[in-house]
């Protein structure tokens, strides 16, 4: 995707003394920027934290009439966040923003973009999820074992508005000793309480989400 010419690489490599590993976590020590201008990416610059230098002059096969370096050696699809952002991922790459252009790029072109307007629905985090959902669960009509069963929740299916509407339910193996009844009452509990609250979703290129990586582990303790 990002694949220059291998001399011109090569002279960027030892001037701005780049670190020669190939992953994509910034191990390189580099950072690069461009700007989008006349349906085209240009490179605005390169700064690395060991050196800040001109790096123009080893470009200059790539330079139009402006005297702007256009990124031709560039194709692929970028996603461009502004505004607000509405979910971190831990990684980063992943979060998302109140609006995203997606940006389809063919040699340095812009062949197409895409605008999303993204939103948030809900007031609570599933962080909160301990401390704000034990208090409302009646385990006492269950008869489950003394101890504790521990559940995984996710969410299938959302309203139009953002509201969780459909959970699944899960338990974590090494209870399978469980009794079909019993877990039949577990989980009809479970829905009752879960949907008691409007859980913290996001909307993303139309479609919506929970606001967590993955499914969420709840314990359930039997007197």
């Amino acid at each position: 995707m990002f694949q220059i010419d291998s001399v011109s690489y090569l002279s960027m490599k030892e001037k701005l003394d780049f670190n020669s590993s190939t992953f994509s976590w910034n191990f390189r020590g580099h950072v690069a920027t461009f700007e989008v201008k006349d349906n085209k990416l240009f490179l605005n610059n390169i700064e690395t934290s060991k050196v800040h230098t001109d790096f123009k002059g080893l470009l200059d096969k790539y330079m139009d009439r402006k005297g702007r370096i256009c990124a031709s050696w560039i194709s692929g699809t970028f996603t461009c966040g502004t505004g607000e952002c509405l979910y971190v991922a831990s990684n980063g790459f992943d979060s998302a923003y109140e609006q995203e252009t997606e940006l389809v790029v063919e040699n340095g072109a812009i062949v197409s973009s895409i605008t999303y307007k993204n939103k948030t629905y809900g007031t609570v985090y599933l962080s909160d999820v301990t401390h704000k959902i034990s208090p409302e669960f009646d385990l006492s009509k269950i008869k489950a074992p003394k101890g504790r069963i521990t559940i995984k929740i996710d969410a299938l299916k959302f309203s139009n508005e953002g509201k969780v509407i459909e959970w699944s339910v899960d338990f974590w193996t090494g209870q399978n000793n469980l009794s079909a009844e019993i877990k039949e009452d577990i989980v009809k509990e479970v829905n009752r309480v879960f949907n008691l609250f409007d859980w913290k979703t996001y909307c993303r290129d139309s479609e919506w989400h929970w606001l967590t990586q993955g499914d969420v582990t709840f314990p359930l303790i039997f007197k």
